[in-house]
C-alpha cells in the first residue's frame, strides 16, 4: 500500500493528465524533483503490485480488468498528500476517479496535437496495447472521446512547445498560484 512521505504535510496532489506519450512521468520526474515529493505513475503501480506488464495484464486479463486496477490505485492516491502522480492516459475517464482526483489533487493536463502524439508514441519503442487495438485512426478517435474529460483540468498545458523542465515550472507556479 502507498503511503505518504513522512513530514509531508498536506499540500495537494499535483496529478498529471494527458493522452499517452504526452510525458506525464517525464514531467512528473521534474515537478517530483522540483518539488521534493514522490512521483507515483498508476501504469508502473499496476505493475509493480500484480507483477505483470501492462501488455500482459491486457492479454490476459483485457483491458477492463487493467481499468479497475488503475482506478483502485489512483482512488488511494486521492488520499494521499504532497504527491505528484502520472495517470494513464484512461485513468480520468472513471467518473469516480476523476471527481476524487479533481476535488483532493490539483489536475495539470499535458495537450499535444494528435500526430505529434503519435509520432512520439511509434518511436518510444514502448510497447503499447492501445496502439496495436486501435491503430492510428482509432487512436486519434480515442483522443478526441478522451479530450472533454482532459480539458476539465485546472489547467491545460500545450506540451509541445516546451521541455519537461519548462512545463514542470509552468505547473509549479500555476499550482502555487
Amino acid at each position: 500500500m502507498l503511503q505518504p512521505a513522512e513530514n509531508a504535510g498536506t499540500a495537494r496532489n499535483i496529478i498529471l493528465a494527458g493522452f499517452m506519450g504526452s510525458g506525464k512521468t517525464t514531467v512528473g520526474r521534474e515537478l517530483a524533483h522540483m518539488l521534493n515529493r514522490q512521483l507515483v505513475d498508476t501504469d508502473e503501480e499496476v505493475v509493480r503490485r500484480h507483477g505483470l506488464s501492462i501488455a500482459t495484464v491486457f492479454t490476459r486479463y483485457g483491458e477492463e480488468r487493467f481499468r479497475e486496477w488503475e482506478a483502485e490505485i489512483a482512488l488511494e492516491l486521492a488520499m494521499l498528500r504532497n504527491l505528484v502522480v502520472a495517470t494513464g492516459g484512461g485513468t480520468l475517464m472513471n467518473d469516480q476517479v476523476f471527481k476524487e482526483l479533481n476535488v483532493f489533487g490539483f489536475v495539470a493536463y499535458l495537450r499535444w496535437p494528435f500526430e505529434m502524439l503519435y509520432e512520439r508514441i511509434s518511436r518510444s519503442g514502448k510497447h503499447r496495447p492501445l496502439v496495436e487495438r486501435y491503430g492510428k485512426e482509432g487512436l486519434k478517435e480515442l483522443l478526441a472521446a478522451r479530450e472533454p474529460r482532459y480539458r476539465q483540468a485546472h489547467v491545460e498545458i500545450h506540451a509541445d512547445n516546451y521541455p519537461p523542465a519548462t512545463i514542470a515550472k509552468v505547473i509549479n507556479h500555476v499550482f502555487k498560484s
